[in-house]
C-alpha cells in the first residue's frame, strides 16, 4: 500500500497563513466524522466533514489557537488559545461552548485524563521557554487546581491510561517527562539523544518522538531506553499513527513532505510531497485518510492508503 493524494479541500484564508494541531470526532449513529484543525493564522478552528471531504464552518474567537484535542467518548473538544492564555472547552457533538479557563502563558500542547476528567495544558511561557508550566484543569469545575513547573519549553503531550501518566516532550533540555495523573507530579524524565523533541505518539510500551534534529526516535515508555531511530529529511512537527498498518506519518514543513515510517522496523517506506510550510497533519482511522494542511494553498491535501 502507498499513501496517495486524492483531493484538496479549500479552507477560507486568515489574516496570516498557518495551521497547527488537528483531531477527529467520530460517532457511529448517526454516522459522523469531522476533523477539527487549529487555524492559527485566522484565530479560528476549522471544521471539515470527513465523509464528503469538504469544509463545513469555522469556530471563531480562539486567538492564536494552537492545540486541538478531542475526547469522543466524553464528547469534548478542547483548544489551547495561545493568544490569550486560556483553553476553550466545547461539547463536540453540537460544538456548543461549555466554558473557558485562564491558564499559563502561551498554552500549546494538551492531554486529557478521562478517568478524573482533568485537562493537562502545557504552557510555553512568555517569552517562549521562560517560566514554562503545566496547568491542570478540572473540566467539571472549569478551574485550574495545580500549576506544575516544567524543566523547559514543552511541545506535544499524550495521556497513557495503562500507566496513568502524561508524557510530554520538552525542547531543551531534550527530554520526555512523565507526569503522574494521580499525584500531579513529574515522576521521571527520559533523555532524548536528538535535539528538540517535538511531535509525540504512544503505541503500547513505545514512545515515538519526532525531534528537530531530523530524526524519529523510539523510547521505552517505562525505562526511557532508546529502542531505535530513523533519519528524517528535515525538521519534523506532528506525528500521526495508523495502528492497523503500524505506520507513522511525520509532517515535515521544510522541504514540505510526509515521511511514512514502519513502526516495527523503523524504516522509511515512502516520502510524500506536500508543500513548503506544511507541518500539520490529521488522521482519520475510520476512512484511513490523512489530511495535510497547506498554508500557502489555503487548504488541506487529502491522502489515502491505496
Amino acid at each position: 500500500m502507498a499513501l496517495t493524494r486524492v483531493g484538496f479541500i479549500p479552507i477560507p484564508p486568515g489574516k496570516k497563513p498557518g495551521f497547527d494541531h488537528a483531531d477527529v470526532y467520530r460517532r457511529e449513529s448517526p454516522a459522523t466524522s469531522r476533523l477539527y484543525v487549529a487555524h492559527t493564522g485566522a484565530d479560528r478552528i476549522e471544521v471539515i466533514d470527513c465523509i464528503s471531504n469538504s469544509h463545513l464552518r469555522s469556530l471563531s474567537d480562539v486567538p492564536g489557537v494552537a492545540g486541538i484535542l478531542i475526547d469522543g467518548k466524553q464528547d469534548f473538544l478542547f483548544s489551547s488559545d495561545r493568544g490569550c492564555a486560556r483553553v476553550s472547552i466545547y461539547r463536540c457533538s453540537d460544538e456548543t461552548l461549555i466554558g473557558r479557563v485562564v491558564v499559563g502563558d502561551r498554552p500549546n500542547g494538551l492531554a486529557y485524563d478521562p478517568a478524573r476528567r482533568h485537562l493537562f495544558v502545557f504552557n510555553i511561557g512568555d517569552a517562549p521557554g521562560v517560566n514554562c508550566t503545566g496547568s491542570v484543569v478540572v473540566v467539571d469545575e472549569m478551574r485550574v487546581i495545580a500549576t506544575i513547573p516544567l524543566p523547559g519549553r514543552p511541545r506535544w503531550a499524550v495521556y497513557d491510561a495503562a500507566t496513568e501518566h502524561i508524557y510530554a516532550n520538552v525542547q531543551e533540555p531534550a527530554q520526555i517527562i512523565a507526569l503522574s495523573a494521580i499525584d500531579l507530579q513529574i515522576t521521571r524524565a527520559f533523555h532524548v539523544p536528538v535535539a528538540g523533541p517535538h511531535g509525540l505518539v504512544i503505541a503500547g510500551e513505545r514512545l515515538f518522538c519526532a525531534a528537530d534534529g531530523e530524526a524519529l526516535v523510539a523510547l521505552h515508555r517505562d525505562t526511557g531506553a532508546v529502542l531505535g531511530s530513523v533519519a528524517l529529511p528535515g525538521e519534523p512537527d506532528v506525528v500521526m499513527r495508523d495502528s492497523d498498518l503500524a505506520r507513522l506519518y511525520v509532517a515535515i514543513g521544510s522541504p514540505g513532505v510526509i515521511s511514512v515510517i514502519d513502526e516495527q522496523s523503523l524504516k522509511t517506506l515512502q516520502t510524500v510531497p506536500t508543500e513548503s510550510g506544511a507541518h500539520t497533519i490529521g488522521w482519520n482511522p475510520d476512512t484511513r485518510t490523512l489530511y495535510a494542511f497547506l498554508p500557502a494553498s489555503a487548504g488541506a491535501a487529502v491522502f489515502v492508503e491505496q
